[in-house]
């Protein structure tokens, strides 16, 4: 009986990703210092840091960058102490506490990436990462990278806290995307929509990066539910994920 394949909200950008059994996790291990958005469910945490429940001793980690509510190093070593991993995709070098160490220490753990920086993870199971700058100009300086996910075949793009920057998106070669994840301001500016619809070829859009309903202060769920209404074409299909446990299958 073939498995089902499937992506699952954690929280706030943390998202899982089961295909053939093999668990990837993505920016699935962060805290929210700021108070922005959703900290990690508590209830998930402990778990995971016993090696318990589906998003222990997952096979893959990825982080898309050194932002705490992405990546936070305290939680990563906590993780790894009570977690067997088979390769990390670690957020690019910067002075965030604890990163070198943890680049170093898990040095045989980095997924090696070829010249077209992609590797092959499992059988049908292909990452591809593609690095540009952070939204917003204060962050322009931290590198934010995005990741496709090829799964025999489908094609899930997870762009972060990328900016909606064309130029960098037009020269990267082959990064369409079946399913693409992308922020609510990602998906508020037209050039964001632009990427999704002329050079990406997304079919289907997952707007994630929000907080829990009990945490929006700003209300940034009302927001993209506006947008979709506003800017989605016919035709076009858009998700709004901002609860744990939503998920879709693939």
């Amino acid at each position: 009986m073939e498995q089902k394949s499937y992506a699952v909200l954690v929280s706030n950008a943390g998202v899982v990703v089961v295909h053939k059994g093999v668990r990837i996790l993505l920016d699935g291990l962060y805290k929210d210092l700021g108070k922005n958005f959703t900290d990690l469910p508590e209830w998930a945490w402990k778990l995971m840091k016993k090696g318990k429940g589906e998003l222990g001793n997952v096979d893959y980690l990825l982080f898309s960058h050194s932002h705490y509510d992405h990546y936070y190093s305290p939680y990563f070593y906590e993780y790894m102490a009570a977690n067997e991993v088979k390769g990390i995709c670690f957020p690019p070098m910067d002075d965030t506490p604890g990163l070198a160490a943890a680049q170093g220490d898990f040095a045989d753990k980095k997924i090696k990436l070829d010249y077209n920086n992609e590797a092959i993870l499992e059988q049908g199971i292909k990452l591809k990462v593609f690095t540009t700058r952070h939204v917003d100009k204060q962050f322009y300086h931290v590198k934010n990278q995005c990741f496709r996910l090829d799964l025999d075949g489908v094609k899930l793009g997870f762009l972060s806290d990328v900016d909606y920057y064309e130029e960098d998106f037009a020269q990267e070669e082959d990064f369409t995307a079946d399913i693409a994840f992308v922020t609510p301001i990602f998906y508020n500016h037209p050039k964001g929509r632009r990427i999704l619809r002329d050079i990406m070829k997304v079919k289907e859009t997952i707007i994630y990066h929000l907080p829990s309903p009990e945490d929006d202060r700003f209300m940034y769920y009302k927001m993209a539910q506006r947008d979709v209404e506003k800017y989605a074409q016919e035709g076009e299909k858009v998700l709004v994920w901002n609860e744990s446990g939503q998920n879709i299958s693939f």
